[in-house]
């Protein structure tokens, strides 16, 4: 049941098959073709017509986008965000709009509405999992109109990254209503934080299309057909609040784990839109 009407069987059954990783291969495989400046002008200028992309907030290289990647992934312009630069608050990793957002309690957080998962599930690590209990939880959703890059919500040192592979079910709030666990069954990549406010847990985790998830501070990336398991860093590597953490190859979702703390709550309401760099939460 999804707030009180039965599932739809039909729905469940086109994630099911649209989420295999071959799938998104192929399609990773197309979205990386180049195509005529004047083709992928046009294509890019449809795109930001129907999704609604402010083309003037990216950095666009001289001759424009050589493939529809290089247009998915782009970066900014430094006036297009402004990352709050209080120490005590946690930022936006990305722009997205809130899925969820509250307390880790018995090992569950929400995914959405009336839909719980098991958060050992979801790091693939059970005494990582224990430093979140009581701690917050929050996910963000990237839909196609998203700028889709990730950055670091606070300043810190990495001192882990893990790869858990899986499905790439859509992670579009349909999807997240009518699956359960959906994002522990989709591949992922979990970084993990050593900061001021505890360990944080930055996973992104990946969707349909594309599907391929790769990181800014290390070389690993995900739906490339192998596992890249658990990376240890030593010595960690140093980061900044705002700096750079990474990138989706088409569309999906961060979830933010935090320590047990006393936090002032400053981000949107479930449902409504947030920025990168726009205030989440305060230390009190």
């Amino acid at each position: 049941m999804v707030d009180g009407r039965p599932s739809d069987p039909l729905a469940r059954l086109f994630f099911r098959a649209s989420s295999g990783n071959r799938l998104s291969r192929t399609a990773g495989l197309l979205s990386e073709v180049p195509f005529p400046a004047l083709v992928m002008a046009n294509l890019v200028r449809t795109y930001c017509a129907v999704y609604k992309v402010r083309l003037d907030e990216a950095v666009v290289p001289p001759g424009g986008f050589r493939t529809f990647n290089d247009f998915f992934t782009r970066r900014l312009k430094p006036w297009a965000r402004t990352v709050d630069p209080d120490p005590e608050v946690m930022t936006s990793p990305c722009d997205g709009r809130v899925m969820s957002s509250g307390t880790v309690t018995r090992g569950l957080a929400l995914q959405a509405k009336g839909r719980p998962y098991p958060l050992a599930r979801l790091l693939g690590d059970e005494s990582l999992c224990a430093r979140y209990e009581g701690g917050r939880h929050l996910t963000l959703y990237l839909s196609p109109s998203d700028y889709h890059r990730v950055h670091f919500p606070c300043d810190g040192e990495v001192v882990q990254c893990h790869h858990l592979p899986g499905r790439l079910y859509s992670v579009a709030p349909r999807a997240v209503e009518l699956v359960d666990e959906l994002l522990c069954c989709n591949e992922r990549l979990n970084t993990v934080i050593k900061t001021a406010f505890g360990t944080v847990s930055a996973v992104m985790v990946g969707a349909c299309g594309v599907g391929r998830i790769s990181l800014s501070y290390g070389d690993m990336m995900t739906n490339v057909g192998r596992c890249t398991g658990s990376t240890r860093f030593d010595p960690a590597v140093g980061v900044l609040k705002g700096d750079d953490l990474g990138a989706f190859n088409l569309g999906s979702t961060v979830v933010l784990l935090l320590e047990p703390g006393d936090w002032d709550v400053l981000c949107p309401p479930v449902g409504d839109p947030v920025k990168m760099g726009q205030p989440l939460l305060r230390r009190l």
